[in-house]
């Protein structure tokens, strides 16, 4: 087994910090020329570990990927709860850079590669989506407070109005295009997610998004976690008995596109209603009910799409 020179590098939209041993930092440009400058600065066997900090990290991952040094990208979460572990109590660019090579260090981080180019695209349509629906909200939120009000702007209230409309035409524009280019990439995909009872377009868009194409995550288990789908208990000796729930630490927004699939499962995909009846007759609740047909939707997927056959209920 080769044996790697961990290099931490945290990054910012203008600089970035490399550590590659205790009391060896410098910082770069997060340029062309900053990257050049580092090249000269890594070991042989380096091994390059950085967070996945917004697009900030992208350039200069893709620049290492491309001359083959080793990278890894890591959530900023995870690197987080190591510094609290190490009992870290300051925060620099510095301090950050050589505690993600200590995380490096510690843990076998698997190697990143690039995405492909129609992932970034729709990753970018999505997060677009999101903005837009959240502008809406706010939107909707300030009309709610305007109609409570004794006295009204006719100017406030008609410019508000305006601005409800067009973010919901903007909305469906974008999710149209969204719907559009998963489709004309992964219109395969696509066919076969549709064929469970209970999946529409817009959580069979999001299932491919997401997965990459369902080639991100190995297993439905593991992406159920990743939607914060995963059954999580709070229990300590004989005096913390917490309720079971779900963590949820993922994507909000297929989790609840999935919640909403899961009503409609229930009542027409056949195994999912006969999973429901089974845990109703063992006197689950309704929303527990729910998540766990959402959870055997994921497995559906999963199934149909990495089998590449239709779902069929003869073998549900």
């Amino acid at each position: 087994m080769k044996s790697w020179q961990v290099v931490g590098i945290d990054v910012s939209k203008e600089t970035f910090d490399v550590s590659r041993g205790v009391g060896e930092h410098k910082w770069f440009n997060n340029d062309e020329e900053g990257f050049a400058q580092l090249m000269s600065w890594l070991p042989e066997d380096a091994h390059v570990v950085m967070e996945a900090t917004g697009t900030y990290y992208l350039r200069l991952a893709n620049y290492l990927y491309d001359r083959q040094i080793r990278v890894s990208v890591v959530n900023p979460a995870v690197v987080s709860y190591f510094a609290r572990m190490k009992l870290k109590r300051a925060k620099t660019d510095p301090m950050d850079a050589g505690v993600i090579r200590l995380y490096g260090e510690y843990d076998d981080v698997a190697p990143w590669q690039p995405v492909e180019k129609i992932f970034i695209e729709l990753n970018q349509l999505d997060s677009h989506l999101v903005g837009l629906q959240k502008d809406l909200n706010r939107v909707v939120g300030r009309l709610e407070a305007l109609n409570h009000c004794v006295t009204i702007n006719e100017f406030t209230l008609t410019d508000l109005h305006t601005q409800q409309a067009d973010l919901e035409q903007r909305i469906k524009a974008c999710e149209k295009e969204l719907a559009n280019r998963t489709r004309e990439h992964f219109s395969d995909l696509y066919d076969l997610l549709m064929s469970i009872r209970g999946i529409g377009s817009k959580t069979a868009v999001m299932f491919i998004v997401l997965t990459r194409g369902f080639t991100k995550f190995p297993s439905a288990k593991l992406f159920a976690a990743y939607l914060g789908l995963s059954s999580f208990l709070s229990q300590s000796g004989t005096s913390v008995k917490g309720r079971g729930g779900i963590t949820k630490m993922g994507n909000s927004r297929l989790r609840q596109l999935l919640y909403m699939a899961a009503l409609t499962a229930k009542h027409h995909n056949r195994a999912c209603k006969e999973f429901a009846d089974r845990l109703k007759e063992n006197g689950k609740p309704p929303k527990v009910i729910r998540i766990a047909i959402a959870n055997k939707l994921i497995r559906q997927a999963f199934a149909v799409c990495l089998k590449e056959e239709k779902y069929s209920e003869a073998f549900a």
